[in-house]
């Protein structure tokens, strides 16, 4: 154990809708905690923030921060991104209080706004600084027009900023080619196995698809209902269905687009499942979906957490961007082109039938590759071995130092 302090800084609220974000947090506070003396976590409520610490898997409140009226949090507000300015401002002058009450040596800090009072915070405080991107580079992100806008005169000139005021930058590339300088360390997404239940086995005559996402355009879970139309157009040697789980913008199209292609009898859409009820329906379906659309936002590498819960539940699955945590030689990863063609159905079928037949232990084999490869613990420990060079090398250069004088 090194006795060294870190806090962890997200601005999000832990209530939203973005429950893997929120997961993947969690999971990279817990591995670090294995490694430093105390792990702090900062996020945000509606109404005001709050501090926890981590340890031995416990997360356990520590203090709580009221924001003003004029800050807190509301969906329906008609100015809600002048509020929302307020929210982070106010979430940010606690965040200076705490660095200093908590004597905190290290500093991670997630794709935070590269406002000034930040950029202060980071001048000012003698922490090392680490800033996580979830995608590097950002900018395929960025749709529409007033986003471009946005991104262009604020985010990336403010980006850039954070990342020259940075002593580390964790990064998940969006490119699988990706060329980045020395103060970056890329990693993929991790998952918490202790908290992933294997799926059952259930014999039945029929396939099931799965899909688990906060539903967005580039999932491209439309490719899968046409794909199903198409099966069924032809001459289907097995019944096909689709489970359907979670919320998101994305949702009302996909339910429209199964009443337009009349496959309310093989599509279930279920709404947002997590815990006991989760694994039951996973518990149903035979294989799996990972997005399908990430090359309409310009993306062609990939690092979801849903494909790294589908292999720690083992349930074989199917992606069309490149994962660097699945190579080719990984049997249990069905690939499809990263455009807009249709997937064919009867192929699929035939490459899990196959599989089931040379790997009747699939199951087992993909949960031990899981273990052995997409924990936190595994993903987080080039992060931690480039703090502990930084921070040797600040103990010796106060040593130094402490000599000259």
């Amino acid at each position: 154990m090194i006795s060294m302090n870190l806090l962890y800084t997200v601005f999000m609220r832990e209530n939203s809708r973005a429950k893997g974000v929120l997961q993947k947090v969690i999971g990279q506070c817990n591995a670090f905690s294995k490694t430093f003396n105390n792990v702090y976590l900062y996020i945000s409520r509606d109404k005001e923030a709050v501090l926890y610490s981590i340890a031995d898997g416990v997360t356990k409140e520590v203090e709580t921060f009221k924001y003003k009226k004029y800050s807190t949090f509301s969906a329906k507000s008609r100015i809600k991104y002048l509020r929302g300015y307020f929210w982070y401002k106010s979430f940010l002058n606690y965040l200076e209080k705490i660095i200093d009450s908590y004597q905190i040596d290290i500093l991670y800090y997630r794709n935070s706004l590269p406002v000034n009072k930040l950029m202060k915070i980071m001048k000012d405080k003698k922490v090392i600084k680490i800033l996580e991107i979830p995608t590097y580079p950002y900018e395929n992100e960025v749709k529409g027009f007033s986003e471009k806008i946005q991104y262009t005169f604020f985010w990336k000139n403010g980006q850039q900023k954070m990342i020259d005021l940075a002593d580390i930058v964790v990064a998940i590339p969006g490119a699988a080619d990706l060329k980045v300088d020395e103060k970056f360390v890329l990693i993929n997404n991790g998952i918490q196995l202790e908290n992933i239940k294997m799926k059952r086995h259930i014999r039945k005559d029929s396939i099931t698809f799965l899909s688990v996402a906060n539903v967005a355009f580039w999932h491209g879970y439309d490719r899968i209902l046409r794909s199903i139309y198409d099966y069924y157009r032809g001459n289907p040697k097995r019944e096909v269905y689709y489970n359907c789980v979670g919320d998101g913008p994305e949702l009302t199209n996909l339910k429209k687009l199964t009443k337009e292609l009349s496959l309310e009898k093989y599509v279930i859409f279920h709404g947002t499942k997590t815990g006991e009820d989760l694994d039951k329906v996973v518990d149903e379906c035979d294989i799996a979906f990972g997005s399908l659309g990430n090359h309409r936002k310009g993306l062609y590498a990939d690092s979801a957490l849903k494909n790294r819960e589908y292999c720690a539940r083992g349930i074989p699955f199917v992606i069309a961007s490149e994962d660097q945590d699945f190579p080719e030689s990984f049997p249990f990863v069905f690939r499809v082109p990263p455009d807009e063609s249709p997937i064919d159905i009867d192929k699929v079928i035939q490459w899990y039938e196959n599989l089931s037949m040379k790997h009747p232990d699939f199951s087992a084999q993909m949960r031990k590759y899981a273990e052995e490869n997409l924990s936190w613990d595994a993903k987080m420990r080039p992060v931690i071995n480039r703090i502990n060079s930084i921070a040797e090398l600040e103990n010796v250069k106060s040593y130094i130092q402490s000599v000259e004088r």
